[in-house]
Formats: C-alpha cells, sequence, structure tokens
C-alpha cells in the first residue's frame, strides 16, 4: 500500500527538521541506529511531514505506515509543476542508475517512475549509502502540482510487492519505532526512531499481532457506535472479522461502504455548527481481541478551506452535507471498498494516532498501543479505573478538528488499484 496526498502549495522551511546529534537520545549500543524523537510537522491536521536528505539535498517527506518505498519528485518530469524544489540527479555525487521504470497507481491518479540508488540520511545517525528510490518522472495527479512536500518515504514492514530491494528501515536496521500525534488542532506529531525512552511495560499497553505479509494489518472486529443491543442491529465485522491497517499517511478513517451504511444507523445526525458534540457516542473497536474506542472529538472533522474547488477529494468522503460549505461539521470517513483474504480492509488514520501512541515491532511483528498522553507520551491502557482515559486531555474536548477538505491525503493502494484478477478481486495485505 502506498498513500499519496492531495496536497497543498508553499515549501517548507528549511530549518529545524533535521535532528542535530545533540537531539538525538541515545538507548545504547544494542540499536543498529540512534533513537531519536523526530518532529513531525502539521498542515492542516491532514498532513504530517518532516525533511531527510537524498543525494545530500533536503527533501520533506511524509513517513508512511502504508507504504515500502521512497517516492520522490524529480527534476526528470519537465512539465511537471515544482511547488518545492524536487530531487536533482545531476546535483548529485552519489547517485546511481538503476533504470528500472514502473507504474505506481494511487487514489489521485498514476504516476510513472525510474528506480534509482541514492544516499538518503533521516535524522542523526542514520544513513543508507545506498538506497534504492522512486523518481517521479510524469504524474497524471493534480494535487502534486500543489505539493507542500516531495516525497513519501515508506516505513512498512516488509518488502514492497515484487521487489526485492531493501526497505529504508531495513537498510537503517531499524526494528521499532513510534507514532503519535497531538490532539489540539494544528499541533505536531513525533515519530521516534528505536525504542521509546522510558517506554511502558507491556503490561501497560495492549499488543495486536500483526497478520499482514506486506503491511501493519491486524484483525478488527466489532466496529460500533456507542454499544447498541443485539436485537435487528447489524455490527460492522461482527459476523465476519475485518482486517484493519493502522496507516499514518491516511488523514481520516476509510472502511467498506456497506460498513459505513451501517454505522450512519447507529449515529444521530452531526450538527453541521458542531454544538452537539457532547450528545454523540464514542465509536468502539476490537482489535485483535482487544477493546479501542475514539471519541466524538476524534472522529467528527470540521470542514475548513476552498471546499468548493475539491470535487475529487468530496468523492471520497461517505458522510456527504447537502450543502458544501466552510466551517461545518461532518463524521470524518472515507469509503474504500478493498476486500483481503482475511476480510473486508479498513483503514486506520491519523485519528486513531492522536489517542493511541502506536509502536511498530518488526522484529516481532506486533504492534503496542499506549494512551497517547498530552504531548505524546505513552500513557497506561490497561488498568484503569474510573473515567474512560478519553477524557483526560481536556484541551479538544468538545472541540472538532479543523480539516481543510482539498488537504486531505485518501487511502491508496499503489499495485493494488488494478483488480487482482489472480486472486478473484481479494488483495493481500
Amino acid at each position: 500500500m502506498s498513500t499519496l496526498a492531495a496536497l497543498v502549495a508553499g515549501a517548507p522551511g528549511a530549518s529545524g527538521l533535521i535532528l542535530s546529534q545533540s537531539q538525538a537520545v541515545e538507548l545504547g549500543s544494542s540499536s543498529h541506529a540512534p533513537s531519536h524523537r523526530q518532529t513531525l510537522h502539521n498542515f492542516q491536521n491532514v498532513q504530517y511531514y518532516a525533511d531527510f536528505l537524498i543525494g545530500g539535498q533536503e527533501i520533506a517527506g511524509i513517513f508512511d505506515t502504508g507504504s515500502f518505498e521512497l517516492l520522490v519528485r524529480s527534476s526528470r518530469c519537465a512539465h511537471c509543476v515544482h511547488p518545492t524544489p524536487p530531487y536533482d540527479r545531476v546535483k548529485s555525487g552519489t547517485y546511481d542508475k538503476n533504470g528500472t521504470v514502473t507504474k505506481h497507481v494511487f487514489g489521485s491518479g498514476p504516476c510513472i517512475s525510474v528506480m534509482g540508488y541514492e544516499n538518503v540520511t533521516v535524522g542523526a545517525g542514520m544513513n543508507s549509502p545506498h538506497q534504492s528510490f522512486w523518481e517521479i518522472t510524469d504524474h497524471r495527479i493534480q494535487v502534486l502540482d500543489t505539493a507542500k512536500f516531495a516525497a513519501i518515504v515508506g516505513i512498512g514492514p516488509n518488502f514492497a510487492y515484487g521487489n526485492e530491494e531493501k526497505t529504508l528501515l531495513m537498510s537503517f536496521g531499524v526494528e521499532e519505532f513510534s507514532i503519535c500525534l497531538q490532539k489540539p488542532t494544528g499541533s505536531d506529531g513525533f515519530l521516534n526512531w528505536g525504542p521509546e525512552p522510558n517506554a511502558l511495560a507491556k503490561k501497560d499497553m495492549v499488543t495486536a499481532k500483526v497478520t499482514g505479509k506486506h503491511h501493519w494489518a491486524a484483525q478488527l472486529s466489532n466496529v460500533a457506535f456507542g454499544h447498541p443491543s443485539a436485537s435487528g442491529v447489524q455490527i460492522p465485522c461482527g459476523a465476519q472479522a475485518c482486517t484493519a491497517i493502522v496507516d499514518s499517511g491516511t488523514s481520516l478513517i476509510a472502511a467498506p461502504g456497506i460498513a459505513l451504511m451501517q454505522l450512519s444507523e447507529m449515529i444521530p445526525p452531526v450538527a453541521e455548527d458542531c454544538s452537539n458534540l457532547h450528545e454523540l457516542p464514542n465509536l468502539n473497536f476490537v482489535i485483535d481481541g482487544q477493546h479501542f474506542e475514539l471519541p466524538p472529538e476524534a472522529y467528527v472533522m470540521r470542514v475548513t478551506g476552498a471546499v468548493m474547488e475539491a470535487d475529487s477529494v468530496w468523492d471520497l468522503l461517505f458522510f456527504k452535507p447537502k450543502i458544501r460549505k466552510v466551517n461545518q461539521c461532518m463524521p470524518a470517513f472515507m469509503q474504500m471498498d478493498m476486500v483481503s483474504k482475511t476480510g473486508p480492509v479498513w483503514i486506520l488514520g491519523m485519528p486513531f494516532f492522536r489517542y493511541y501512541h502506536t509502536t511498530f515491532d518488526r522484529k516481532n511483528k506486533e504492534m503496542h498501543f499506549a494512551q497517547a498522553g498530552p504531548n505524546c507520551e505513552q500513557l497506561p491502557l490497561t488498568n484503569r479505573t474510573g473515567d474512560s482515559f478519553l477524557d483526560v486531555d481536556h484541551r479538544v474536548k468538545g472541540i472538532p478538528m479543523d480539516i481543510e477538505v482539498d488537504a486531505i491525503i485518501p487511502p491508496t493502494l499503489s499495485e493494488m488499484m488494478d483488480y487482482p484478477f489472480s486472486t478473484a478481486g481479494e488483495i493481500e495485505v
């Protein structure tokens, strides 16, 4: 899977995104690379990006758990609009040609890319001197013409489909990392490379087995708003289990259309002026046998910006308002109809990371979930008493997430958008 933005204009700042050695948090000699916390800068609460170096050139990228490969906007694309400087192999003394050409298919459109090798550095002390990557040489993705960033940095757990080139995680020797996004609107997120400093004991977190071969995927079941009675209510992923992909590169929550129809019968209308958040139920679901919930503040968005110009993104939304206007609230769900061998596919995107500090463990093929604290610190999920942990951060209580629709990153399945005839339509997660 790859995720690609509906992107916005403006060059990222050049300072403060690459961590210095003094900012890195060393965790001992057992790690292949220094462990440090990297800031993910927030744009409109739907894009989080940071800078890295490729061929000595500073490029801003989305660090995407939903994809595997490094894909960079390139100067090879002569007719492309480049709102930020593209990667230019001519300016690099470390570029090595491969020449393999492929077509990456995203939800926003296709692009043609050519493979090469480059020196890639992320943060302090993590360097891959001969890293495979893809240069975009042609595309029909309108949103790339206003890109806030120029690269998608795949940090999925395994090789890409049909590709045995090492991923960036493999090259860096990173077997564990974590991601958390702060809750207040406009706040940054964090990616911690390596084990989390002062990590909680595993007994205070919830662990899910990664069932995906290529993706950070786990079993999902019993999705419902509130706790509906069993009489006559169809609960998504109830009789048949589903698969959830935990994806830092998707802006909202994506689910099959039929599941979203079932959910729509369980929730009262969201007031356009956002005034009834306190009356809305939590979204409950089960990941690998463990209960999770998201409050209305997580799954309700307040639309801002030039929404009338974002038709292609509006089409992805399931709960469509009758009239498109700014400053109106609606549930933050997108429709995506994909089926895997382990059931219908859901995408748990950025709203999930604001409430669950998520650790990705490649070695043990597990994901560990803790409560996301006010500063994205890990707080216990288990053995909690009294009020729900979701009520801890009062800074966001009753406040929806402000989102500019034309900046939304849709769920996009690279190399999966075409019908997989060999498996009768089932994708391999």
